[in-house]
């Protein structure tokens, strides 16, 4: 019979932990993964950390979390932003990514390790960005469709990128062809999902008020984008976020579409996914800020510092205001659940070790806690400005 005291302990604790976060209008999942501190080996070692029925209930984690990552994701937000958003996401993802790669080559880190490392450091968590701008009712503000834009681009680079490091790993050498025929079955894919969404959306609207079953014909497609991910040599988590790009709200009725992302988030934010964030501290390792303080510091630095200059930049030559444009490079400094799930698959894969996850953790809570206490005073500017 299976034992479910662990997952109880593990709930009451993350749920706790949660909340307080929460009251205190930080994310919640940095309260999950403090969560997963006390009750795990760092602490109180509380929970069993290779408990089977816990590693299954995160890896359902992963795939609802980027599921609903996918649904959140709305296109027309690159479309109210535009070219522009396309340099402030490349500049702004591009130099953390370098700067933090030459800085994990120079402490003697595996060429891959250190792409990987720069990687997560450069991704956006687009629900706290959105988050930041809706407290200050600036969501609608030609900044928050800039950062919006940027992130989803963001997202999608860092998707292809990680598909790339995965298929590097496995084969442990650089095939230029390879990677190439990758990039393209990725390009293709994304196209195929997307142009498909704006096509079959009348009948898919008809087969859910039929049947309404929209919520489990969500997850037909979810699985069944996975396991075609999965086939074309991909990681199941594209097939997830592309599922949710599929069932976006343009393209469905309001109501319905609502319905589903309701369903979606109650199962990703409710159960799964905290039990995902919490089972992520059972890997952390805090002596490697004792013992690599230097590292840990240049990295913390090289990721905030490097993606808050390169939207800066990007907003300067697309001639927005020093205001709008540092705005942009402190919300982009936001991190989620994203970097968190490529992070858990990169130690997973053996790309990345413990300590090396652990300096990832901590640049994701570090990064978010300063993006969100220093947004507020600037946002207090910018609204004279709307």
């Amino acid at each position: 019979m299976v034992d479910f005291s662990d997952l109880l302990i593990l709930m009451v604790v993350v749920w706790t932990a949660g909340k307080i976060f929460r009251s205190l209008k930080l994310p919640m999942i940095f309260g999950e993964l403090i969560g997963g501190i006390i009750v795990g080996p760092a602490l109180l070692n509380l929970v069993q950390a290779d408990s089977e029925l816990i590693k299954i209930i995160a890896e359902f984690g992963i795939f609802f979390l980027m599921l609903h990552s996918g649904l959140e994701t709305k296109p027309n937000e690159l479309l109210k932003a535009g070219k522009k958003s396309i340099l402030i996401s490349i500049l702004g993802a591009l130099a953390p990514l370098l700067l933090v790669y030459f800085i994990a080559l120079e402490f003697g880190q595996e060429p891959l390790t250190a792409f990987f490392i720069g990687l997560t450091a450069s991704i956006s968590g687009i629900p706290i960005i959105a988050r930041l701008f809706k407290d200050e009712k600036l969501l609608n503000s030609d900044a928050a469709h800039l950062s919006m834009g940027a992130a989803i681009i963001n997202d999608i680079l860092a998707l292809v990128l990680f598909s790339v490091a995965l298929n590097i790993a496995e084969t442990g050498i650089i095939e230029w062809g390879t990677l190439s025929i990758l990039v393209i079955k990725i390009i293709v894919f994304f196209t195929l999902v997307i142009y498909g969404g704006t096509k079959l959306s009348p009948y898919m609207d008809r087969v859910i008020q039929f049947n309404n079953k929209g919520f489990t014909l969500t997850l037909i497609i979810a699985l069944l984008m996975g396991t075609i991910a999965e086939a074309i040599d991909l990681h199941m988590i594209i097939g997830a976020f592309l599922a949710g790009l599929f069932i976006r709200e343009e393209v469905l009725d309001e109501r319905v579409f609502q319905k589903i992302e309701d369903r979606i988030y109650g199962m990703s934010y409710s159960f799964f996914a905290p039990i995902f964030f919490a089972s992520l501290a059972f890997h952390l390792d805090f002596r490697v800020i004792s013992l690599m303080p230097l590292f840990v510091g240049l990295i913390l630095i090289a990721s905030m510092g490097g993606k808050f200059i390169g939207a800066y930049i990007g907003g300067y030559i697309n001639r927005l205001s020093s205001l709008k444009s540092a705005s942009i490079g402190v919300a982009l400094n936001s991190r989620g659940a994203v970097e968190l799930i490529i992070a858990s698959i990169g130690l997973e894969k053996g790309i990345i070790n413990e300590e090396i996850f652990s300096i990832l953790i901590l640049i994701t809570f570090i990064s978010t806690i300063a993006s969100i206490g220093t947004f507020k005073p600037i946002a207090r500017r910018l609204k004279k400005m709307v």
